[in-house]
């Protein structure tokens, strides 16, 4: 065998060992007690590793500056962090916080999270903020200065009590995902500006929900979809629209088709040319109610009973207190003794059930 050949099977061996060598070695997971530091625990971390926080209070205002890392309560909400001022300012890409119950120093201060870069990191892309509580801050969340940030993903968080819940700010061409959260008894739900959004499921009731004075470049709705929304309808597409004086589109419109979604589009009040397609209408429990016509009379007597029930009952029980029953709407039944009769009906839709009973209802002679 040549020299050259033996050479190039060499390298090509070094190779393979580094090559194995790299794929044997695997993310560290790093615990953090009550009563340790998360920013310790996050400056030791290397990028791939995850951070998992036992319940406890912690400080805040942890600065995060390695890539693809994981910072995690172990159980949702038992780890709160009790900021001072700011929360979590994170400067580099990939980075996921999740599970906390976050704290903020007051309605007018304090930004939960804050998204952008410092001179030494390329800024914070594609992070995902999910399943926390946050409270208690100027902003929940501060995404966008230009390049250094955009693309992050706001998940099925609970932000209330805040001036304003998610701000946006000129993300150039990289969008925002925003969905499945509860955004409530804020100033602002949302407030973009220059921001490219996909804003779907969430349940927004604030004093405005979304402020965009220079209209906002987002989507308010995905095509309707089969599968559980944030107020419990059977489809997914747009959002839960509310105010605190319980005037919001959502609360006000009405969903004839009972499909969980409005009968009109919403058009948004504070955002020019902003429209959501398929608003959300939370279902209601039906309220069992009827009527019978004759209610008296000599047997064999046939009844007329009328389904009165409100909130688009789809299922219906009889009991016409002689030890019959019928599923039907509107139901006829004779009676074939002397005697009085106590009726009762169950009306069922998605959201669950509702009973009305009448006693002696019937008197047949």
């Amino acid at each position: 065998m040549s020299k050259t050949k033996k050479v190039i099977l060499v390298v090509f061996g070094v190779l393979v060992a580094l090559q194995a060598i790299a794929g044997s070695a695997s993310a560290a997971t790093i615990y953090v007690e009550s009563g340790d530091s998360i920013q310790t625990a996050v400056d030791n971390a290397l990028p791939g590793d995850t951070v998992i926080v036992k319940p406890g209070i912690y400080e805040g205002d942890i600065e995060i500056s390695t890539p693809n890392l994981t910072v995690i309560s172990s159980s949702p909400y038992k780890a709160i962090i009790e900021a001072k001022e700011n929360a979590f300012n994170i400067y580099e890409s990939n980075v996921v916080i999740k599970n906390f119950d976050i704290k903020g120093p007051g309605k007018s201060s304090g930004v939960c999270f804050s998204f952008t870069r410092t001179e030494s990191t390329d800024g914070a892309f594609s992070c995902t903020v999910q399943n926390n509580k946050i409270s208690n801050f100027s902003i929940g969340a501060d995404v966008g200065f230009y390049m250094y940030s955009g693309s992050e993903d706001i998940l099925n968080n609970d932000i209330s009590n805040c001036q304003t819940g998610i701000y946006a700010f000129d993300l150039m061409f990289e969008t925002l995902t925003i969905s499945g959260n509860r955004i409530t008894n804020c100033d602002n739900g949302l407030y973009l500006i220059d921001a490219s959004c996909i804003v779907t499921n969430n349940n927004f009731n604030n004093t405005v929900n979304v402020n965009a004075p220079d209209g906002a470049g987002c989507t308010f709705n995905t095509t309707k979809a089969v599968g559980k929304n944030i107020v419990g309808g059977p489809y997914l597409g747009g959002n839960y629209w509310a105010t605190p004086s319980g005037r919001g589109f959502s609360q006000t419109h009405h969903d004839s088709n009972e499909d969980g979604f409005a009968d009109e589009p919403y058009k948004l009040e504070d955002s020019p040319n902003s429209v959501d397609y398929l608003p959300l209408i939370p279902l209601k429990t039906p309220t069992a109610a009827f009527s019978a016509s004759p209610t008296s009379g000599k047997a064999p007597l046939k009844v007329q009973f009328s389904d009165r029930s409100t909130d688009s009952p789809v299922l219906w029980k009889w009991s016409f207190g002689d030890g019959t029953y019928s599923t039907a709407k509107n139901p006829v039944h004779k009676y074939g003794k002397a005697g009085k009769y106590t009726v009762s009906l169950t009306a069922r839709n998605k959201k669950g059930s509702n009973s009305e009973t009448i006693s002696n209802y019937i008197s047949v002679k």
